[in-house]
């Protein structure tokens, strides 16, 4: 054709519209002839890679850093094998872009073909998948993230892991990880990859506050803090001149909390120019975020329950208790390691139930079985004691306390915890013995206070004794022997002498150091008991016994020698209270009655005076501690002793100030049915 021929007219018009379609295109739109050489350019071309089209087209651009070092090779190789197919391919590669940023592209290459189906030409589009490729490799790496949390891996090279992806997947950041300390107040670096040392060490241990640099002050206001150019924003001048020496410009932080609001830290990302986030920034702030949340507070919640185990470890080795449970479906065991300890096994080969059963003493085995077949059969709970023998056929006491229940699965189980108590029954034993020896020594320390007394009543029947003996000599030596009178004197004798030896039974049950026994025994005939021994020494002091005892007084269940010295000592310190009164004050009153209550009869025994009464400025409860005594000579456990015996007996001993003058002491123990 000739130059200004209307058919090339036509033509140029026509590929000038085709051009103007191809630069409205969206992406890099190219055609190459047949040998593969570059033959035409969308205009978009020149906007991302700064080239003019001479540079690209033919095979310049193969001779260019138009793709990535590492793609050049791949490119040439794969296009190549583009053309020896004459079919359409794909393919990925990092483009330059003029500022000299390389972004991953999609390049599509299809075939032209003639009307014998020879390629006469090729089409292709680049389609900018970076953003993609990014999202892609963050998804991928969070997953990654998670995957390491769910199989315990250590939270350092989690968040590790975290900072990585940040800086890896975007040019020009630095991340950085600060967890709050203890205290709350201050903040110190977890993880970081490329930030210097030099500038970490200095920001550690800084108080969170409202002008706190970017992480301080996020966590202090709980919510996203920008400081887009630190040289000149306000909230950067904390650290400005560290961080513009390391060529940090601007930055971001984000509180990280935990699923129950709690502030666990900050996540900071560091720009090396100043600007704001991009939206894509801010979205990889809060996932990374998220992940390293998680990533804390299974860490903290890990730590929190190794502590707590170790806790309850300790606590059961102290205490001697061990813990287990027992899935009666699955027929499973379980035990804490104080089970072990306590049955003999080592814990690192957990013992089976049938081996742990071994233990039990052969004479409560039965029982104990009896106690489970119950829990299982009714339900509720179950609290009992049993034995065991150990391997060198020494014998503990195991309590044992534990409920039958169903499980969220609607399974049957058993929960308990089991107490080696051998060493605290055996002090509880010895104590009681203590005890008992000391309640002893208290009676006969009472009973020679009261000698005098003692000798007085025992004298008076020993001396109507002889009177009636020397008669019964008199009536027989007259003539004849008046018999009778004879009789009537060794009858008196015999009462004379039975009266002799119920005194001395008296003395004689005080003085015994036979264990308690407890019996059906009625409080009026121990204030019977007791009242002729003390009597007389009242009598000596110018004091008056009254008895007041209520008829049909109802039994209760008790120790009558220890419930007597209780008596005794009560009656001997209103003695001691009264004796320096006036005549008409010197006397002591001891009531019984019964308390008629919802939840029973109590009896009571009340011994009152009209002596010095009760300090006021003395608390009352000193009274029964022991070695506190308001007596010159006085050791202070007459009380103490009294108290402790009531208590055994499941009663209660107290005073009270009467309202005129003098006091009154009790006890009131429950009535036997």
């Amino acid at each position: 054709m000739h130059r200004g021929s209307p058919a090339k007219e036509a033509h140029l018009q026509a590929g000038g519209e085709l051009r103007g379609i191809l630069d409205e295109l969206p992406g890099l739109v190219w055609s190459a002839r047949q040998d593969g050489s570059l033959e035409l350019l969308s205009r978009r071309w020149g906007e991302y890679t700064g080239k003019a089209d001479a540079e690209l087209l033919g095979w310049a651009w193969a001779e260019t850093d138009l793709f990535h070092p590492d793609d050049h090779a791949r490119v040439i190789e794969t296009w190549a094998a583009f053309r020896a197919s004459g079919k359409e391919g794909r393919m990925e590669a990092r483009l330059r872009r003029a500022d000299g940023v390389y972004r991953w592209f999609q390049i599509q290459a299809g075939p032209v073909l003639d009307d014998h189906g020879d390629v006469v030409a090729w089409w292709g589009l680049n389609t900018d998948i970076d953003d993609q490729k990014q999202a892609q490799a963050q998804a991928a790496g969070e997953q990654r993230l998670l995957e390491m949390i769910t199989r315990g891996e250590p939270t350092s090279a989690i968040l590790e892991g975290v900072v990585h992806l940040v800086e890896r997947g975007s040019s020009g950041l630095r991340a950085s990880i600060l967890l709050l300390d203890e205290d709350g107040l201050t903040l110190r670096h977890a993880a970081v990859v490329s930030l210097p040392r030099s500038y970490t060490v200095a920001i550690d241990g800084t108080p969170i506050g409202p002008s706190a640099f970017s992480c301080g002050t996020a966590v202090w206001r709980r919510e996203l803090v920008v400081i887009a150019d630190i040289e000149n924003d306000p909230l950067g001048a904390l650290f400005r001149a560290n961080a513009l020496a390391h060529g940090l410009r601007a930055c971001w932080s984000l509180p990280m909390l935990s699923s129950d609001g709690r502030v666990l830290g900050a996540f900071g990302i560091y720009a090396t120019e100043p600007r704001t986030p991009t939206k894509s920034d801010l979205d990889l702030l809060e996932r990374c975020s998220r992940v390293t949340s998680i990533a804390i507070e299974r860490s903290q919640s890990e730590e929190a329950l190794r502590r707590s185990e170790a806790y309850r470890a300790e606590a059961e080795r102290l205490s001697r208790t061990g813990t287990f449970g027992f899935d009666l479906l699955r027929r499973d065991f379980t035990m804490s390691d104080g089970i072990c300890e306590i049955v003999g096994f080592p814990s690192k080969s957990r013992p089976t139930f049938a081996e742990i059963a071994s233990r039990i003493h052969d004479d409560d085995r039965e029982r104990v079985a009896d106690v489970v077949r119950q829990a299982l059969r009714d339900g509720g709970t179950f609290d009992y004691e049993h034995r065991l023998v150990m391997e060198d056929g020494s014998v503990k006491l195991v309590r044992v306390v534990g409920r039958s229940r169903v499980n969220a699965a609607g399974q049957h189980e058993i929960v308990g915890a089991a107490t080696d108590i051998t060493a605290s029954r055996r002090a509880a034993d010895e104590l009681q013995r203590a005890q008992a020896a000391l309640t002893h020594v208290s009676r006969v320390t009472t009973l020679g206070e009261l000698a005098a007394s003692i000798a007085h009543e025992v004298n008076q029947p020993l001396a109507a004794i002889i009177a009636d003996a020397n008669a019964a000599l008199n009536w027989l030596a007259t003539d004849p022997p008046n018999l009778e009178r004879v009789r009537e004197s060794l009858t008196a004798v015999i009462g004379d002498g039975e009266r002799a030896g119920m005194v001395l039974l008296r003395i004689r049950s005080l003085l015994s150091r036979s264990p308690p026994r407890h019996r059906a025994c009625c409080l009026n005939d121990v204030v019977r008991d007791v009242v002729p021994l003390v009597a007389p020494e009242l009598a000596r002091q110018g004091l008056v016994v009254q008895r007041v005892l209520s008829p049909d007084l109802p039994q209760v269940s008790g120790d009558p020698v220890q419930l007597q010295q209780v008596v005794l000592n009560l009656m001997l310190n209103a003695a001691e209270a009264s004796k320096d009164m006036p005549a008409e004050r010197r006397r002591v009153v001891i009531r019984t009655f019964v308390e008629r209550r919802a939840s029973g009869d109590f009896v009571h025994v009340a011994v009152e005076d009209a002596g010095v009464g009760l300090d006021p400025a003395i608390d009352k409860a000193r009274l029964f501690h022991a070695f506190y005594t308001t007596k010159e000579n006085g050791l202070g456990m007459g009380l103490s002793i009294s108290r402790s015996i009531i208590e055994r007996h499941g009663g209660k001993l107290w005073a009270r100030p009467n309202e005129g003058f003098g006091a009154t002491f009790a006890f009131a123990i429950g009535a036997l049915p």
